[in-house]
């Protein structure tokens, strides 16, 4: 199975931060470079999810994420 991969470039649009940001987000562990400077799609998307729901919700999805006892994203 393929994965489809995005640039640092996609990615910073995807999850509406700079490019910089992303690079950061690589440095801190929290993404990871899949083939060189690509990003797996499926694990951007997973952040992606993560971050728009932290700028709807804020702290309310940090608390329903900790109550869950787990590193899992809410949907």
């Amino acid at each position: 199975m393929l994965r489809q991969l995005l640039s640092i470039t996609q990615t910073a649009e995807r999850l509406r931060v700079r490019p910089e940001y992303v690079r950061e987000l690589v440095a801190k562990k929290r993404l990871s470079f899949t083939h060189g400077e690509q990003l797996d799609a499926a694990q951007v998307e997973q952040l992606a999810k993560l971050m728009e729901k932290l700028r709807k919700n804020g702290i309310a999805t940090l608390v329903e994420i900790t109550a869950q006892g787990d590193d899992k994203i809410v949907d």
